[in-house]
């Protein structure tokens, strides 16, 4: 077979182009179709070295693997897929002003929470919600991983216009270790380890090579030569974290929050949306074979990079979820004759069931009297649709979600 008609064959089509498969799971797919063991020998050659033809490399002078990756048709639709869907999202939310603060407020909340979780927090979104609402100080290690993670998220928005460098990165691991560290790890926060340190099967790179390691990472994936789309510039920062480890603990929430940094600091605001942590909660074994297959493959990241894309996919689908859920609710003014404000007001607070507001924080939001406020909180109230309770001898009200349920389902369903 010449190489030109490899090239156009199912094999190659099927198993590179339209899904990204692993050398023995294109070997388990011919052996039942009858590929002998020899002819397996010969087109595992050709496969191997047409991809690696066409690779993209990055090399470290720091790290013994050559690292890889092949732009597969598969990964180019993904990511068309999710910048048509994710700019979408963010112009349909950028038009409603009613609920935009509350909903990158919302998502920024749901990372903190789902990250803190995949790395062993015990919580529930219910817990975490209040816990951030309230503003009291953690007291124990799984609050502290749940407000560090909000703070990060919170810190890159604010700092997307940073380069990104080393202090960066020491910076983010110091903001979400803080108070969660162990033992002599308590040295360690916003510092690189100074022994070996492994997670699993795997040893992170020789302390001595860190700081030359993350220089390079840097350096090859924000001076490249070669093209990379800004997703595969946050996800590649996120895999190489991953392997080099820089930190004996928080590695995995700080490359989480590197992904959002380079990604966000590249002008892609629809990840401000996303909680990609979500995906880990449902398959984190994926997630983790992903790493693996990388090193089974030769230092392939192409693997990691699809696992990310389909993270990000199920994050998008999700914010796609809630936005439809909050544009359905402006029906309530025709329904309940109530007024575009007060319908703004139950969108905001149908993100956040637990989150009270009172008669003047209300008429600071919509630019009005007290009075009116007042009025408008006191029909909503009449209608069943807010609660009204005491706090501190203050009057405040909080959403019914109960009747939001009845009427629209759950926003997180």
């Amino acid at each position: 077979m010449s190489k030109f008609e490899f090239l156009n064959s199912e094999l190659w089509l099927n198993y590179t182009q339209q899904r990204y498969l692993t050398l023995d799971e294109i070997k388990h797919r011919l052996k039942q179709n009858g590929t002998t063991e020899a002819e397996w020998v010969n087109l595992k050659k050709e496969i191997i070295a047409t991809r690696k033809t066409s690779s993209i490399t990055l090399f470290f002078n720091s790290i013994n693997p050559k690292f890889w990756f092949y732009p597969a048709d598969v990964i180019h639709r993904k990511i068309d897929e999710i910048d048509r869907l994710g700019k979408d999202l963010f112009e349909q939310i950028n038009k409603h002003a009613s609920f935009k603060d509350e909903f990158l407020l919302d998502s920024t909340i749901e990372e903190a929470i789902t990250s803190a979780i995949y790395e062993g927090a015990h919580s529930t979104r219910a817990q975490a919600e209040q816990l951030i609402a309230s503003g009291n100080k953690p007291k124990n290690k799984d609050e502290w991983m749940l407000i560090n993670n909000f703070r990060a998220m919170k810190w890159v928005k604010e700092n997307q216009n940073v380069a990104l460098s080393k202090k960066i990165v020491l910076q983010l691991h110091k903001i979400v270790t803080e108070n969660t560290l162990e033992g002599d790890d308590v040295n360690f926060q916003g510092k690189l380890r100074d022994n070996k340190v492994f997670v699993g099967n795997h040893e992170g790179i020789d302390h001595s090579k860190l700081d030359q390691a993350i220089d390079e990472m840097i350096s090859l994936i924000t001076n490249n030569p070669r093209y990379f789309h800004p997703l595969l510039k946050g996800i590649l920062i996120h895999y190489f974290i991953g392997y080099i480890h820089p930190f004996f603990d928080g590695n995995g929430r700080t490359a989480r929050a590197l992904f959002y940094f380079k990604s966000i600091k590249n002008q892609l605001n629809y990840v401000e949306l996303l909680s990609v942590s979500a995906y880990l909660r449902t398959h984190g074994k994926q997630y983790e074979k992903s790493f693996e297959k990388v090193k089974d493959n030769e230092y392939d990241l192409t693997y990691f990079i699809d696992f990310c894309l389909d993270s990000i996919s199920f994050a998008l689908k999700e914010v796609s979820r809630k936005v439809h859920y909050l544009l359905r609710m402006t029906d309530l003014k025709d329904r309940f004759e109530i007024s575009a404000t007060q319908v703004g007001l139950l969108q905001r607070m149908a993100l956040h069931k637990f989150r009270t507001i009172d008669i003047e924080e209300y008429a600071a939001q919509i630019s009005k009297s007290r009075e009116f406020a007042r009025q408008e909180l006191k029909g909503l109230l009449e209608l069943n649709l807010v609660s009204e309770i005491k706090v501190s001898k203050k009057l405040v009200y909080k959403v019914n979600a109960d009747k939001l349920k009845e009427l629209y389902g759950e926003p997180q369903e």
